[in-house]
């Protein structure tokens, strides 16, 4: 043989002394498409999904509520109707009335307290943070009488306590009413207040009381406006040392009796008969129970009835402590009213402040003097303006009472801001049932629907956690009163059927098949622990808040 025929390997001889080249690592194997499920396990997955769909539908964590139509004066109902999407009342009690003429009182309802009674005008709501106007008509009737004074501090009424800060022992009642004390916003000293405030829960459960709270307690942001509960629990508190008389018997004799409000309570649970408080119609929250904080409206029930009798002796000048509502502060900046559900829509700037009154000067209304309430499914206002008074009392979280009770007081009332029907269905539709069907497409195709990769093990499992994750925080945080209950039932569905193929799929399937498998594996462990954390989160809001 020719020595020429002799093949050659045409790598070049390594030069003398130098280390041969590693070899290059070799490529993943491709994995290959996973093979189609059969026939029979497609219709094993119908099944699961019809099944998953009724079951959903069955168990559906909100109720169906009959539609709300106001009802009532046609002047006051033609202006509500302007004013209100009534998709997103669940009850409302609405009162108005000329200032010259307290008597002629116009009457607005619409739905029910809790899905079969019609809300009417002696229907017990929460009042929330009305109730504030109650303490500091009662502090400034204390004051008319000379058993205190505006002046007197916290360490003047709470002389055994330790104060941790002397600013808050130099608080006076004054700065206390008019949250500018530098006490806490929020539920102070509640463990579970974040969470449980974010599922629409009861975030002051385990709040602290008065007098756990000014012992350990520093001032913040004093002299500026910061809305505090606290600070109204101990002016309470303050008000019962002050009189010797408990802050329950104290209010009463001062303010509620002498107007006659036989139906304005502090109860730790709902009074038989009241309007359970609803994030939207059908969807609870849950109710306030502290009764720490009834100065502040917590735990407080009334009637519109009642709260129409108050505000006529408002408007008339002859109730007790009237001195609340001349102005003690001008030019408050003022942000936003609350952080824990006290509307400020469309309220910013600058406003003068009584003992707890707001007063601001509206278009069309002169000068108002209002305060609302709000809590995680009641929303309540009063307001006196030049002409007219209004008295708001709803018990769903969606209805904005603050802008909708200056409309009251217009001429033209106009439509109060908020999302339209049609986003808040979007919102839902995407949270629920998108992420279901993408994953029973992925299921479908044996591949995901961006990137192309194949079905793995791996995202056997994420895939369907994240969906069901999705579904269970839309479930709790969707907009079900204007979107059909059938588009969870559908997702519940998808999410079975595409579970019922994946199981099919589960030994047919490598463990993990990705280019980067330390990327996959990463992003897999990223992804559940988001979904188990959105999942749970979710699920224990619907569990507790029922």
């Amino acid at each position: 043989m020719n020595p020429d025929d002799i093949p050659r390997d045409p790598t070049p001889a390594p030069e003398p002394g130098s280390e041969p080249e590693a070899a290059p690592a070799p490529k993943r194997p491709r994995v290959p498409r996973a093979a189609q499920a059969p026939g029979r396990v497609w219709l094993a997955a119908l099944g699961a999904a019809v099944a998953a769909a009724l079951l959903a539908l069955l168990l559906f964590p909100h109720e169906s509520m009959p539609d709300a139509a106001f009802e009532g004066d046609d002047a006051l109902v033609s202006d509500l109707e302007a004013s209100v999407d009534e998709d997103f009342v669940q009850g409302m009690a609405v009162a108005r009335f000329p200032v010259d003429d307290t008597g002629e009182v116009e009457w607005a309802f619409a739905g029910t307290s809790e899905g079969s009674t019609p809300v009417d005008a002696d229907t017990w709501f929460e009042t929330a943070s009305v109730f504030k106007t109650f303490t500091a008509m009662t502090l400034a009737d204390m004051v008319e009488n000379g058993e205190t004074s505006l002046e007197r501090t916290l360490g003047e009424v709470f002389p055994d306590t330790d104060f941790a800060d002397d600013r808050i022992a130099d608080a006076t009642l004054e700065q206390v009413a008019n949250h500018h004390a530098g006490l806490s916003p929020g539920a102070p000293g509640a463990p579970d207040r974040f969470v449980r405030g974010l599922v629409f829960g009861d975030a002051y459960r385990h709040a602290l009381s008065p007098q756990e709270y000014l012992p350990q307690t520093t001032a913040t942001a004093q002299d500026s406006y910061v809305y505090s509960n606290i600070g109204y629990a101990v002016l309470a508190e303050a008000l019962a040392q002050e009189s010797g008389t408990p802050y329950e018997d104290l209010v009463r004799e001062r303010v509620l009796d002498p107007l006659g409000m036989d139906d304005t309570v502090i109860s730790e649970g709902i009074p038989e008969g009241g309007a359970p408080p609803y994030v939207e119609p059908g969807a609870r929250s849950e109710e306030w129970v502290n009764t720490d904080y009834a100065g502040a409206g917590i735990t407080t029930w009334s009637t519109t009835a009642d709260l129409t009798r108050f505000m006529t002796a408002v408007a008339d000048g002859t109730a007790p402590g009237m001195g609340a509502l001349e102005v003690q502060r001008e030019n408050v900046e003022v942000t936003g009213l609350s952080d824990d559900a006290e509307e400020s829509e469309g309220i910013g700037g600058n406003l003068n402040m009584g003992l707890g009154w707001h007063i601001l000067d509206v278009p069309d209304a002169g000068s108002v003097s209002w305060h609302s309430g709000g809590s995680l499914g009641t929303r309540t206002m009063v307001a006196v303006g030049e002409d007219e008074a209004v008295v708001i009392m709803a018990n769903s979280f969606m209805v904005e009472t603050v802008p909708l009770g200056f409309e009251l007081l217009s001429d033209d009332p106009e439509p109060i801001p908020g999302l339209p029907a049609p986003v808040l269905i979007a919102q839902t539709v995407v949270m629920s049932l998108v992420p279901a069907l993408m994953l029973l497409a992925f299921v479908a195709r044996r591949r995901t629907l961006v990137t192309q990769r194949h079905l793995d093990r791996l995202r056997l499992v994420s895939f369907p956690l994240g969906a069901l994750a999705w579904l269970l925080a839309a479930l709790k945080f969707g907009a079900w009163s204007v979107t059909p209950h059938t588009v969870a039932a559908v997702a519940a569905g998808a999410i079975a059927a595409a579970v019922t193929v994946g199981v099919w799929h589960w030994k047919r399937v490598p463990g993990e098949a990705a280019r980067w498998r330390w990327l996959h594996i990463t992003v897999f462990v990223l992804s559940l622990l988001f979904s188990l954390a959105l999942g749970g989160f979710s699920a224990y809001g619907l569990i507790v808040v029922r």
